[in-house]
């Protein structure tokens, strides 16, 4: 199923009440402070007071978001606000609402695996992807699971006060998901209910030495993929970017592939390309060097699904020294066949300047 985020709810209850521009009368965070903002106003950490119950003048602000009709203002600015949240109780009751959402969990089973700098960026992620629920969902909806001994010592001493809970069981739960880019079924929304885990694997390897390790994870529990229209590789492999597209995916009219696009780094986009250009380019030998190509079909599908620019490709091209956009007409210079560690690579008689699109770098 799909679901409403907390500043959607809490946006359609302002309006009842007939309050469309709020403002803070304190700094905002960071983050989705208004979805982060919209769970503090249900717990009874914030409250609104709407202007004629306010015993002072509320001074114009500038809008620094807007939900479904209502403009959350901060600052100094020209919007006219007919509210103020504040941080004590207030006159508008949000005690009726509740949130029902899926969970997220890292699994840190294989924590003893990594490396003292995987470790770190393992934290670090984890921190992001923390906030990353919070900007989508609530707090409460994010854990750490399996998690030795060793894990909580490593993290308890970077992160003062603690901040993440810890999964003690899966019983609670009517199902769970683990994300796995090895897995044979796709990640649907049409499985995921307000009881149901969603686990991402606590992996980072810098080397691939932990390839396929995924799988390990809870293996008595469903496995599911995240894909670009069925392709693994354009999908970032860092957590809180896992994470991320699916907190986007759940929570928009998006499809997987949609969500997915919105969401790819400059990093991820860079290790699609330098994967595409390994596994796929095609080579020449010409003259006695040996080049590296890709067809001007592939060159241009790629340039538009993922809005790949030439910085993209001059990047990538430094991974692999260099390589060309070819048209099919460069097969017609094609004089024999041979192989350079177990690749085929094309003789050419001639290459003409018409063969080649677009030469990186």
């Amino acid at each position: 199923m799909k679901f409403r985020r907390p500043k959607e709810i809490v946006a359609e209850r302002l309006l009842n009440r007939d309050i469309k521009r709020p403002k803070l009368l304190f700094k905002p965070g960071r983050g989705d402070f208004f979805n982060r903002l919209s769970y503090g106003l249900v717990k009874g950490n914030y409250g609104v007071i709407p202007q004629g119950d306010f015993e002072e003048k509320i001074l114009p602000g500038k809008v620094i978001d807007q939900v479904n009709g209502v403009r959350l203002l901060a600052f100094r600015g020209d919007e006219e606000a007919d509210a103020v949240v504040v941080k004590r109780k207030g006159t508008v009751d949000f005690s009726d609402i509740t949130f029902n959402y899926p969970d997220f969990a890292v699994d840190l089973s294989l924590f003893k695996e990594l490396t003292e700098r995987e470790r770190k960026s393992l934290a670090v992620q984890i921190e992001i992807t923390y906030g990353t629920v919070k900007d989508y969902f609530t707090p409460e909806n994010f854990y750490l699971a399996s998690a030795p001994d060793e894990a909580l010592s490593f993290l308890k001493g970077i992160f003062k006060p603690f901040p993440f809970r810890l999964l003690g069981s899966f019983e609670e739960y009517e199902r769970v998901i683990v994300l796995d880019p090895n897995a044979e079924e796709e990640f649907r929304h049409t499985e995921v209910t307000p009881n149901t885990l969603i686990v991402v694997g606590g992996i980072v390897d810098s080397s691939e030495r932990l390839k396929g390790s995924t799988s390990k994870i809870m293996p008595d529990f469903l496995h599911r993929k995240i894909t670009y229209k069925g392709i693994v590789s354009v999908v970032p492999d860092r957590i809180n970017e896992i994470v991320k597209i699916v907190c986007d995916y759940l929570t928009s009219d998006l499809s997987l592939y949609e969500a997915v696009k919105r969401n790819l780094t400059r990093d991820s986009k860079l290790r699609f390309l330098r994967k595409l250009l390994q596994e796929e380019s095609v080579r020449f030998l010409f003259n006695g060097r040996l080049l590296r190509g890709i067809p001007e079909e592939t060159y241009l599908k790629w340039k538009e699904e993922l809005s790949l620019t030439d910085f993209f490709f001059r990047k990538a091209a430094k991974h692999v020294s260099g390589f060309f956009v070819f048209r099919s007409s460069i097969f017609d210079r094609v004089i024999g066949e041979t192989k350079k560690r177990g690749k085929r690579v094309y003789i050419l008689k001639e290459l003409k300047d018409e063969d080649v699109v677009v030469q990186y770098p």
